[in-house]
């Protein structure tokens, strides 16, 4: 696929260089092509923007994957264009739009281990759901169980 950035990426590129994640499990395996996101007629982030958020989100991705002991995390959902996430009942204004929100699970830790390790350090939007985490970085901290 190719990026706002006119690069080209496959399923198994990293995100980042040494990136433990990859542009196949942001975009479900490449078929979630990134642009605009327009809410009710208006701009409201560009695609280079959110292939921006993309990469900021695996770098802190990486870091959380540090935190829960540096196990693999397995990615539920990433990114989201708006058409997807309304014919999965997401949220108008849901972060998995903005490529900076994911919903993760572990072979190593429950959802609950998770939440707990995540709680304190974590300033974004924290959800806790029965086989999965959801993480977004918003710019304030948020809580919630699903």
């Amino acid at each position: 696929m190719i990026l706002p950035s006119q690069l080209s990426v496959g399923s198994s590129t990293p995100i980042y260089k040494g990136s433990n994640f990859t542009w196949g499990e942001a975009t479900k395996n490449c078929t979630r092509y990134v642009g605009d996101l327009f809410v009710d007629n208006k701009l409201i982030l560009s695609s280079n923007a959110i292939e921006q958020n993309i990469i900021a989100t695996a770098q802190q991705l990486d870091k959380v994957r540090l935190i829960l002991g540096g196990h693999p995390v397995w990615v539920n959902s990433w990114y989201r264009p708006k058409h997807i996430n309304q014919r999965v009942g997401g949220a108008k204004y849901s972060r998995h739009q903005y490529g900076d929100a994911v919903d993760i699970r572990s072979d190593y830790l429950s959802p609950q281990a998770i939440y707990r390790l995540l709680d304190k350090v974590h300033d974004g939007g924290l959800g806790r759901y029965y086989n999965f985490i959801h993480l977004d970085w918003r710019g304030y901290k948020a809580r919630w169980f699903g």
